[in-house]
């Protein structure tokens, strides 16, 4: 590393103008020692992912231009769909009537400058959780925006891959940024997917079983159900989803749960669910992929044979 570039910009993109102010020398930074990613732009490595290319990106942002789309939900650590995310271009907002980055592997997106609400996450400018939100309608499924949405309301800490302590906003801020999206485009996925948006969800794949389970015709579970101990009260755990009605718990088992630590607590859970008298249905992405038809039938069978 050149010694003229001080740590601070070394840890991510930094401006070739930045470096030079600091001490660096021309041919330092013109020599191997630094990727380039982006033309005035230099970084320690060349950043791969879609998250390293925005963080090297970030120094080019003008003060009224932010990420959005795909970029926007990694930096804010949301559930970008499956088949949105490969590298792809970085996706940039600009206000209407401003100036935006012209750069080869960016795509930029004109908002009207009252609507563009702007975070900042680890020194890049970003679209808020809600307007990024909003922004995926065009883009996405209802399915995706209620599994994108679950996750920007959780205030689960544990949500897997979020940067930022949850919740991102209320439900209500969701009603708020589709009631001012109007006709714009993915306006009615909008309005389909937020009367589907749950709080307390701890993973994309409990959003994805609620869902399956309810378009396959059975009654909606409960999210994170807290399932007590009917003789002693004492609470026995949560359980992701729960049919109450008819004491059937649905499990999903993600890579969370392969901790040997949180092993031993989920059997010793579903012991206590089972003594007093519950039915635990469990998953793994197996049983989803390439279609869940045959858990769905099975859970489907369970609940009629269960229900009263």
């Amino acid at each position: 590393m050149d010694a003229g570039v001080p740590p601070g910009l070394a840890g991510r993109g930094f401006l070739v103008s930045a470096a030079l102010a600091a001490g660096a020398t021309r041919g330092v930074l013109r020599g191997p020692s630094y990727a380039k990613p982006f033309v005035g732009v230099r970084s320690v490595a060349q950043p791969e992912t879609r998250l390293e290319r925005a963080a090297a990106f970030a120094p080019l942002l003008r003060p009224w231009q932010c990420f959005g789309g795909a970029t926007a939900l990694a930096i804010l650590g949301l559930p970008v769909p499956w088949r949105l995310d490969g590298h792809g271009d970085l996706e940039v907002l600009a206000p209407k009537g401003r100036s935006k980055p012209e750069r080869p592997g960016v795509r930029v997106r004109r908002l009207a400058e009252p609507h563009l609400d702007m975070w900042e996450v680890e020194g890049m400018r970003v679209a808020s959780a809600p307007l990024a939100w909003a922004l995926m309608g065009a883009r996405c499924t209802p399915h995706e925006l209620v599994v994108l949405g679950d996750a920007v309301v959780s205030g689960a800490e544990n949500y897997p891959d979020r940067r930022l302590p949850g919740p991102l906003a209320s439900i209500a801020e969701l009603h708020e940024v589709v009631a001012r999206w109007g006709r714009r485009a993915g306006a009615e996925a909008l309005r389909q997917a937020l009367p589907r948006i749950r709080r307390r969800v701890e993973s994309p794949r409990e959003t994805d079983m609620r869902l399956l389970i309810v378009d396959a015709g059975m009654p909606e579970p409960e999210v994170q159900a807290k399932v007590y101990d009917p003789t002693t009260g004492r609470l026995l755990g949560r359980a992701d989803l729960m049919h109450r009605h008819a004491g059937v718990v649905e499990e999903y088992e993600g890579k969370g749960h392969r901790d040997e630590g949180q092993w031993d607590r989920d059997i010793q859970k579903y012991r206590d669910f089972e003594r007093i008298g519950l039915h635990v249905v469990r998953a793994t992405n197996r049983d989803f992929v390439p279609t869940p038809d045959r858990w769905l039938a099975e859970l489907a069978a369970v609940l009629r044979r269960r229900t009263p």
